[in-house]
């Protein structure tokens, strides 16, 4: 007889297997943030934006890896490209040989990445932020830098959580609190006072604390859309604004493109919004997904790399694999003046539309945004979020928590935070039968 998980969710035969053989060997999943419980599934095929469990359970995956999956699965392209590359070259030492794939990779970004004059490469987005942080400083010979309530940069010490410190005349650094859902035990003991953290999409805000604490800021990183923290967008002149006040501050500007970086088209996020950073950096959708991050920007900052003066060492930092996945994901999004992008266009418009029309057809007030290859769903009748605040304040996650659990028995996943990304291997059948899905889940809730 099945047995249940703790939310009463029927488990096949071959997944309790795993389940208590991994209970025997590892702590959780491999990847954990304080999110919710929800039922063990173990993958073991994928084609499109369709999954498949260890019990032959058929998933629809509105998730894909979180972002990386921009062909979905199993594109046969890019699958043979890395056949051939596995071929040919499996792995070489970053730090003393390189290889041509390299090179035309980051000729592409150069040509396509508005802030790019120089390129490099590392393993995981963590790591990118980490790199931007490390060269702001040294260029700048200041301290501290800037980042924003509802952002995400990684889990490293000095970038995870905090609240914001709302306390008028303090020192805007981030509070730990044991109830925030990114509070960690074991943070460096002063890896808070590396940083100030304010809240995002308010100028005056940024404004009065460069007036205050210029002179010691080194950097201000940003998402260009909160993607990390509901599909926030950014409001008129906000970016534009940023821009002006890191340049007449001499603050280095990154905007962190691990999310949006290729998903909103060649030129990212900056791109569309006309915003040139002085670093940006990028992940996910970059290789498609196999394991790659990148910094550029400006070459005057990369001069530190390049003379020395800051260390960015890496053992993958250029794998040939992860350089061949990356080279052929550009060429693919290049083709046909962007065909890739007005299919997943063309999908996004019709899934966005659907599932505001489903919610209202069964009583539920949603807010539906987000840009080019995400959107978040939000029980809310906001007509736009602007802000993890008019989110906590206006959305019930009570509600979205139930629809989660209900989808998942439906057999749909989507990404954390009510993330919902679409793939230019998304097919007008897998996304009929998501949203059939959808239906039946917000009946149910």
């Amino acid at each position: 007889m099945n047995t249940r998980d703790p939310m009463n969710f029927k488990l096949g035969m071959r997944t309790q297997d795993l389940v208590a053989r991994a209970a025997r060997v590892m702590p959780g999943r491999q990847s954990n943030l304080r999110a919710l419980p929800e039922p063990p599934v173990f993958i073991d095929r994928a084609v499109g934006q369709r999954l498949w469990d260890v019990d032959g359970r058929e998933l629809i995956d509105f998730a894909i890896g979180m972002g990386p999956g921009i062909w979905g699965h199993g594109n046969r392209e890019y699958q043979d490209a890395l056949h051939a590359q596995l071929e040919k070259l499996f792995v070489v030492a970053s730090g003393m040989l390189q290889t041509e794939p390299e090179v035309q990779l980051a000729e592409r970004i150069v040509n396509h990445v508005p802030c790019a004059d120089r390129v490099r490469f590392v393993t995981t987005g963590s790591e990118a932020v980490q790199m931007v942080v490390r060269l702001a400083r040294a260029f700048t010979g200041r301290r501290l830098f800037v980042r924003f309530e509802g952002h995400y940069h990684g889990w490293l010490d000095n970038v995870l959580g905090g609240r914001v410190n709302d306390e008028q005349g303090a020192d805007p650094y981030a509070l730990e609190n044991p109830a925030d859902p990114m509070h960690t035990e074991g943070r460096a003991e002063f890896a808070m006072r590396e940083s100030f953290k304010i809240p995002w999409n308010d100028a005056d805000a940024l404004e009065n604390l460069l007036k205050t604490h210029g002179k010691d800021i080194a950097l201000v990183m940003m998402e260009a859309v909160m993607t990390n923290g509901g599909c926030c967008i950014p409001h008129p002149g906000y970016l534009e604004r940023v821009r002006e006040l890191c340049t007449q501050y001499g603050v280095v500007f990154c905007i962190d493109e691990v999310i949006t970086g290729f998903r909103m088209g060649l030129g990212g996020a900056q791109g569309h919004y006309g915003v040139t950073p002085d670093l940006a950096s990028f992940g996910k959708a970059i290789a498609g997904g196999m394991p790659l991050a990148a910094v550029a920007g400006r070459a005057d900052i990369f001069e530190l790399l390049r003379s020395n003066a800051v260390v960015g060492a890496g053992t993958f930092n250029a794998a040939p694999m992860s350089m061949t996945a990356g080279l052929t994901t550009m060429r693919m999004l290049e083709r046909d003046d962007g065909a890739a992008y007005r299919h997943i266009d063309k999908m996004q418009t019709h899934f966005m539309t659907e599932f505001k029309r489903l919610g209202s057809k069964h009583g539920h007030d949603l807010l539906v945004q987000g840009v080019r290859g995400v959107f978040c769903a939000h029980f809310s009748s906001l007509p736009v979020a602007y802000s993890a605040r008019d989110l906590a304040e206006h959305a019930d996650r009570e509600k979205a928590r139930r629809l989660r659990l209900a989808l998942i028995e439906e057999g749909v996943y989507a990404g954390r935070g009510d993330r919902y990304f679409v793939s230019a291997g998304l097919t007008a059948a897998d996304l009929e039968d998501g949203l059939a899905r959808l239906d039946r889940a917000l009946a149910r809730i």
